[in-house]
């Protein structure tokens, strides 16, 4: 789900520019970097947001369902906190990345919903794809994967999650920066 709402996210800048409402911002006294970041930090902060209201929400269900106070992915807040704030990241970044590939809103949405799939199917969204060979390698190659495996670590007590948070870093930090670059080279004012 927060892959599709991230790429929601990218489609507001494409919504913008088609209205005539970026072009209006970009020849403003206002850099370029901050119309794009202050989008983007939009759509981390929505992400964010959604993580967190499901952990709380799940834990609700947890709690109700054990008939006790139930953290489904364990009591260490701040790794959760990390692994939320690195997944939200990630699937920002690749928002962004969609949305200085594609065109039009309309193409964004496509775009976004193949690749949100993909990712999904890839990485164990659907089903495990722990026995599946090959789709268990190109599992490592999304961000479901390193996020969900953070997660059933700090379910099951473990904190050796490191590895995970900085690759999602990584992915964040560098679709965001292509995704900035690639869009910011096809804005014409």
């Amino acid at each position: 789900v927060m892959m599709f709402t991230a790429m929601a996210g990218g489609n507001a800048l494409l919504e913008e520019r088609r209205d005539g409402t970026l072009q209006r911002q970009l020849v403003s006294p206002t850099p370029r970097i901050a119309l794009l970041l202050g989008n983007f930090l939009g759509t981390l902060i929505t992400r964010i947001a959604q993580v967190t209201l499901l952990f709380l929400g799940l834990t609700l269900v947890g709690s109700v369902l054990a008939g006790e106070l139930k953290f489904i992915w364990g009591s260490n807040f701040l790794l959760i906190g990390l692994t939320i704030f690195c997944v939200s990241l990630a699937a920002s970044g690749i928002g962004a990345l969609i949305a200085s590939i594609v065109r039009t809103p309309e193409q964004g949405n496509t775009v976004g919903t193949i690749v949100a799939m993909l990712i999904g199917l890839f990485g164990g969204a659907f089903f495990s794809v722990e026995t599946v060979p090959v789709m268990n390698i190109f599992s490592r190659f999304t961000i479901n994967y390193w996020g969900v495996n953070a997660f059933t670590k700090l379910s099951q007590g473990q904190t050796d999650i490191g590895l995970n948070l900085l690759i999602l870093l990584i992915l964040g930090v560098v679709f965001f920066a292509i995704g900035m670059f690639s869009f910011n080279r096809q804005l014409d004012v």
